[in-house]
């Protein structure tokens, strides 16, 4: 008799100060949407704020205390919730969306490729209201990118092997914002990251995005992330190759990009 594959385990963190209840919902709502058994869901927040959260949850999903400050100590903190009972871990931040069968389509990725340490794919923008504005897709080329010094492997709807996130030693909290591209970075010279042709996560771009307001900082962290992970003859060649690198990644960008709608 044919034995059944295992289910894998999926532990989903969204990390939150419950400033924003509605979104929060609404993020939530899509994670649940997913309709995939295997999905374990935990909300992180800081301690003084696990209360009004717990209103915007709903019952069955279980709110904590992190045990520091910042989205890496929250994330990390739901990561090590989960211990060793799930096989793939991730993040949404509390503004995001999943679209639906996002945490599926990222899993068949990972088992149709075993030495992956991570799955990424498309995503598309949304503006306040949840109107899709932009689409992205980055391709494959997209994990080679960032031996070049560029990040698109855009986080939302990525899914990591936690055995590749202990192998690395999970988020680097030294980073306030461009964590996830030091992350992703270490990562792939951990192993493979696997690419999926289909959108995965919904980036929320409006004025309170941490990343909208602080944009400069992002950029600098995120040069400074992709930069130290360079060996030596790479970083040190960087004045000669950089100039064709950022031609390259120009047209890459504008390949994967496509506008829907005038953005905000």
């Amino acid at each position: 008799m044919k034995q059944e594959a295992k289910l894998m385990q999926v532990g989903m963190v969204v990390p939150t100060l419950g400033e924003r209840p509605a979104l929060l919902e609404e993020c939530l709502n899509s994670l649940t949407g997913q309709e995939y058994a295997g999905l374990r869901l935990v909300v992180a927040s800081s301690p003084s704020a696990v209360i009004d959260v717990k209103r915007a949850a709903s019952p069955h999903i279980a709110v904590i205390p992190q045990n520091g400050s910042g989205i890496v100590d929250a994330v990390m903190t739901g990561w090590r919730h989960f211990g060793d009972s799930v096989d793939v871990l991730g993040w949404l931040g509390d503004d995001d969306r999943l679209p639906p069968g996002s945490i599926a389509a990222a899993l068949r990725a990972l088992e149709r490729c075993p030495e992956a340490a991570m799955a990424y794919g498309q995503v598309r923008y949304i503006d306040a209201g949840g109107k899709a504005f932009k689409a992205m897709r980055p391709g494959r080329v997209g994990s080679l990118l960032l031996h070049l010094g560029h990040n698109m492997v855009f986080q939302p709807g990525c899914l990591y092997r936690r055995s590749a996130v202990e192998a690395v030693g999970g988020l680097d909290s030294s980073f306030r914002l461009a964590f996830d591209v030091d992350f992703h970075r270490r990562l792939a010279a951990q192993g493979r990251l696997r690419y999926v042709a289909s959108v995965l996560g919904e980036i929320r771009y409006h004025p309170g995005s941490l990343t909208v307001r602080s944009r400069s900082e992002s950029q600098r962290e995120a040069e400074l992330a992709l930069s130290r992970q360079m060996p030596d003859w790479l970083r040190l060649t960087r004045p000669i190759w950089r100039p064709a690198a950022k031609g390259f990644v120009r047209v890459a960008a504008k390949v994967a990009g496509q506008t829907l709608t005038t953005a905000p």
